[in-house]
């Protein structure tokens, strides 16, 4: 890392960037302190599409998120969907199969024209009838009739019981695919789901000014109109930059000399390695303004999962054998040098996660046993994690709810004593200091994105050190993100290093009912539907059925997810890491009032949809 460091330091100063000597206008010719320079990971394969009803258009990396309303968005801090669109949550009858949703007023299309229920109608029935459109399928399952009422009430019917309908045709995470486009443009289209619409009329605040024909930037301008735009009618705010410039910046080391000279405001993801250099310009900032630096918000935990069908994986004590058998400060110091908060459930441990569910949990966790009593939860792993940094001469806090929030309310034990009874218990046999399974020497691999997921990569390598230090035979693989997603599909892996778990609001049903038992396919035949890991749970089961029954807002969902969490750690389907760690800097330079540990009114994704409510809060700096 230190070699990295000098390099890039001796980089700097070779191409003499410096705050002092940035541009003041940006690449394409708008004045630097009206314009908000966010980065773009690559280039966008379908430059001057912007159709969100057409295949192929890059959605979800983030570059649309200015433009098109979604009827209900997601508040990252608080775990909550809320009406944005939509004037409130849908109304539905006592069976959950007819639902009234009343559209919220006062919104304007960018071209003045005002939004109502016919957009939301066109949009939906659009994707309901047309085999071409996204989610066609989704919708011919669910949905029976979507019925316009008034000018702004829409009824819509569905053929079974659905009780989860603002999560369905919502933003939960990173967006949704019912995007509402404006009736009255995408009518007079003669196929609408092949209308590139390079110009396009939004909700959003801001339109379509400039693109790249190679895909390499996006330049947007704010509506003169903003305050009628979703953002505008439902905060009552406009953001204050008039241009919002997405660009991709290349390679690690240029999208570090980029931060260094004041080139860009917020970026999407960095090492903690180019971070040490980057922070070199004092108006480069994290969501931490020290150490861990990082946010621990992400909806998705990185960790091991296991292949439940295949023997002996499909035993849950080889699972919390290979669980014990790990020391998790240092898979943890692996990772990124100990940045990270302990993700043991089935849902990361994210801030608005830690209050619904881990430290209500954290009684139960100290409590758990597994079957012959032994207690695996470790509730001193923050104080653990300190002490090891501040002997690395880190400044971390003595407090303990600063430490839980740092580093999780607790951890696996490591305990090699008790991982070598629980694999004798799941019948693997010790000779001569090697284990042996069914007579023949026991060997596995663990599959880890070479590519792709840094956290998730390093994780898995980790893990694997901890197993061989242990006495396992265990062979890394790297795999492209396509081959590690294909195996997974086919069940043709041991374990795995990746996503296995996510989840952002209260009721879990969204993010995991792919474990269902009915979902299980065979290993060797695709599993499309869910459970690629192949959890064969009949209590987890009936609980996602039973859970499927209520709504959100009914507090039985509560109920019914906490138990869900409980059988998830009785089974460990798989080890959990830590809630996705994220190096996201902005630079204060020309902008201002990002969201940060001090200021956390959202979570800093720009590649989220509620990045145009982050918007309005951000400001040019006098």
């Amino acid at each position: 890392m230190r070699k990295l460091v000098s390099l890039l330091l001796v980089l700097a100063m070779m191409l003499g960037v410096s705050a002092a000597f940035a541009a003041e206008t940006t690449i394409v010719g708008t004045p630097r302190n009206e314009t908000l320079i966010v980065e773009m990971q690559n280039p966008t394969q379908t430059a001057g599409q912007f159709s969100p009803m057409m295949q192929g258009t890059n959605m979800g990396t983030g570059i649309q998120q200015p433009l098109w309303g979604n009827l209900y968005e997601i508040d990252t801090v608080k775990g909550e969907q809320f009406p944005s669109l939509a004037a409130e949550f849908p109304k539905s009858n006592e069976d959950f199969t007819e639902h009234t949703i009343a559209i919220r007023q006062g919104i304007k299309w960018s071209d003045g024209v005002d939004f109502t229920a016919k957009d939301v109608h066109y949009t939906m029935n659009l994707m309901l009838t047309n085999p071409e459109a996204p989610s066609h399928g989704y919708y011919q399952q669910i949905f029976e009739s979507i019925d316009l009422v008034d000018d702004y009430t829409i009824k819509i019917k569905t053929k079974e019981s659905f009780p989860l309908l603002a999560e369905s045709i919502g933003v939960l995470i990173w967006g949704n695919d019912l995007r509402v486009v404006p009736e009255h443009i995408y009518s007079k289209e003669e196929n609408p789901v092949m209308f590139k619409n390079s110009n396009p009329v939004v909700t959003g605040p801001y339109t379509v000014k400039q693109f790249d024909e190679l895909g390499n930037w996006i330049l947007y301008e704010l509506r003169e109109d903003a305050i009628y735009s979703d953002v505008g009618v439902v905060t009552g705010k406009v953001p204050k930059a008039k241009y919002v410039l997405f660009q991709t910046f290349g390679d690690d080391a240029t999208r570090t000399m980029t931060m260094v000279s004041n080139l860009v405001d917020i970026m999407v993801e960095v090492s903690p390695e180019n971070w040490e250099v980057m922070k070199t310009n004092p108006k480069a900032a994290m969501w931490y303004p020290e150490y861990p630096y990082a946010l621990f918000d992400d909806p998705c935990s990185k960790g091991i999962a296991f292949n439940n069908a295949k023997p002996p994986f499909s035993d849950k004590n080889f699972r919390w054998a290979l669980a014990l058998a790990m020391d998790f400060k240092e898979v943890s110091m692996n990772i990124f040098d100990g940045a990270g908060r302990a993700s043991v459930l089935q849902i990361p441990a994210t801030a608005s996660m830690q209050e619904l569910y881990y430290k209500p949990m954290e009684e139960w966790l100290e409590n758990f046993e597994l079957e012959d009593g032994y207690k695996p939860f470790n509730t001193n792993y923050a104080r653990e994690m300190a002490e090891i940094l501040k002997a690395q001469g880190i400044e971390v806090p003595d407090d303990d709810a600063l430490l839980d929030d740092m580093f999780g309310i607790g951890s696996w034990k490591h305990d090699p004593e008790q991982a070598t009874k629980l694999l004798q218990k799941a019948g693997l046999e010790l000779k001569d200091g090697k284990w042996y399974w069914e007579g023949e020497p026991f060997k596995f691999t663990c599959n880890i994105l070479a590519d792709t997921e840094a956290q998730a990569g390093r994780g898995g390598q980790a893990a694997v050190d901890q197993w061989v230090k242990f006495g396992l035979d265990v062979t890394p693989v790297k795999m492209t993100h396509t081959a590690f997603t294909n195996a997974n599909s086919l069940g043709e892996f041991d374990v795995g290093a990746y996503w296995p778990s996510c989840a952002i609001i209260r009721n879990l049903y969204r993010q995991i009912n792919g474990w269902d038992a009915d979902l299980i396919k065979p290993i060797g035949e695709r599993s499309s539907g869910g459970n690629g890991e192949r959890l064969n749970s009949p209590a987890l089961t009936e609980k996602i059925h039973e859970l499927a029954r209520y709504s959100s807002q009914d507090e039985k969902s509560y109920e019914i997810s906490t138990e869900i969490l409980k059988i998830f750690v009785e089974e460990l389907p798989f080890i959990g890491f830590h809630s996705g760690t994220k190096f996201v800097p902005t630079n204060n330079t020309y902008w201002t009032n990002y969201p940060t540990s001090e200021n956390p009114y959202n979570g800093p994704w720009w590649w989220w949809s509620a990045f145009k409510y982050i918007l309005p809060h951000i400001e040019p700096v006098q």
